[in-house]
């Protein structure tokens, strides 16, 4: 008959003492690490950095014309305790959790102390949230204000290339609109749209800046619990050539034959500094500035004229306007009598009766040497009849005063005659 080993193994393991309390050594241990796996693989864990999530936009608190009033803290954080298997609550980080105020209680402005309620943002992981430290916020809730801001474009870094300056930055859009609560916003006095740009410009250029606040004393203030109808500015940076543009005048009613020549004059300032845009004609053609009409011209006679530039052109100086001096030197002025008085462009079929004999003191203009050879004949005063009214009785007209034997002398101011105009 064949031995049975195995029952004779088990009986002699069970009939020896030793070597039952080996066995049972064995499965002692084997029973224990099992239990440790399967039982101790739950734990414990606290996930630090969470940022509590305060809502800019939506909070039941803004609907009651409330707002946070900023405490100074840029943003809250708190721990979150969790509690799960180590293999799921090993891999949390602070983004796995979203901690949120609840405002449920807030009824009015005041302070309060305000629940914190943590939720997994992924809902398929079986792990448990056991507590949130701290559990509670104070809060400060004051009445809700809204206001616009201009908007200062600082946009640095960049320089100008040989030759070329810019001028004022413009921020699109020029303003930004602000809500939170009054203290929070009664507290900004200064809105910025800030860049950096590098590089030389010779050419404008345009960067996306970021909103800035800031307080009376310079210092910046967090717009986390404000509402802004943008974050961006695009600002443009206008940049343009450097130049000069030159500026003198013209004459008007200038007497036949008159040398405008003699006339010494200058004018104060005679060019500025000009900005132009890329496109614009280069300032290298003189500027008239403005019109004298000789016949208002008077010795020691200053004119101011205003400055106009042409499209596409910034004045550099800032100047205004431009004063032109008549030099009185080598001139000299006196009174005179006209006793050639003439008609001219006399309408066919009327004649045209002069009835003043002599205009006196007629206020003649010229270069001493001039003057000094002028006499009565040399003055002729015209009427020109194709600007009278065909009418009976006199009239009284202006007339022309011409020197013909003088390019160096005129006639100030003006003067009339009496004439009669008749059918033929």
């Amino acid at each position: 008959m064949k031995k049975d080993w195995f029952k004779d193994l088990f009986s002699d393991w069970m009939t020896s003492r030793p070597k039952l309390m080996v066995l049972s050594l064995v499965l002692a241990i084997v029973i224990w690490g099992f239990v440790a796996l399967s039982v101790n693989s739950i734990s414990t864990r606290t996930i630090d950095n969470i940022t509590v999530d305060i809502p800019s936009t939506g909070a039941s608190y803004q609907s009651l014309g409330l707002d946070l009033i900023d405490s100074g803290e840029t943003e809250y954080r708190v721990s979150v305790t969790v509690s799960g298997d180590r293999s799921i609550i090993g891999s949390l980080t602070a983004d796995s959790i979203t901690v949120t105020p609840d405002f449920s209680k807030v009824a009015e402005a005041g302070t309060y102390t305000i629940t914190l309620n943590a939720a997994k943002n992924n809902q398929l992981l079986d792990y448990e949230i056991k507590s949130v430290s701290p559990a509670r916020l104070v809060l400060t809730f004051g009445e809700s204000e809204m206001k616009r801001f201009q908007i200062t474009p600082v946009i640095t870094g960049f320089t100008l290339a040989d030759g070329y300056v810019t001028q004022t930055m413009v921020a699109s859009p020029s303003t930004v609109t602000i809500v939170g609560s009054r203290e929070s916003v009664d507290r900004i006095r200064k809105v910025t749209a800030e860049g950096i740009l590098s590089g030389a410009l010779s050419s404008s250029a345009t960067v996306t800046g970021k909103i800035h606040l800031y307080d009376a004393d310079d210092n910046e203030l967090s717009a986390d619990l404000l509402r802004m109808d943008t974050d961006t500015a695009e600002v443009l940076i206008p940049v343009y050539k450097e130049g000069e543009l030159e500026f003198d005048i013209e004459f008007s009613n200038i007497p036949s034959g008159f040398d405008t020549s003699i006339l010494k004059y200058t004018l104060s300032p005679s060019r500025i500094r000009v900005a132009y845009a890329g496109g614009s004609a280069d300032p290298d053609a003189v500027r008239t500035v403005g019109y004298v009409d000789i016949a208002t011209l008077d010795i020691d006679t200053t004119y101011e004229f205003e400055v106009t530039l042409p499209s596409g052109y910034v004045n550099l100086d800032g100047v205004d306007t431009v004063s032109v001096k008549f030099d009185s030197e080598g001139m000299d002025s006196k009174k005179m009598t006209v006793t050639d008085i003439r008609a001219s462009n006399i309408p066919e079929g009327y004649e045209v009766t002069i009835l003043t004999d002599r205009i006196s003191g007629v206020n003649v203009i010229g270069e001493t040497e001039t003057l000094s050879g002028l006499v009565s004949g040399s003055l002729v005063a015209v009427v020109d009849a194709s600007l009278l009214k065909v009418e009976k009785g006199t009239q009284s007209v202006p007339v022309t005063v011409i020197i013909p034997s003088s390019s160096s002398a005129w006639v100030l101011g003006t003067y009339t005659v009496n004439v009669e105009v008749s059918r033929k």
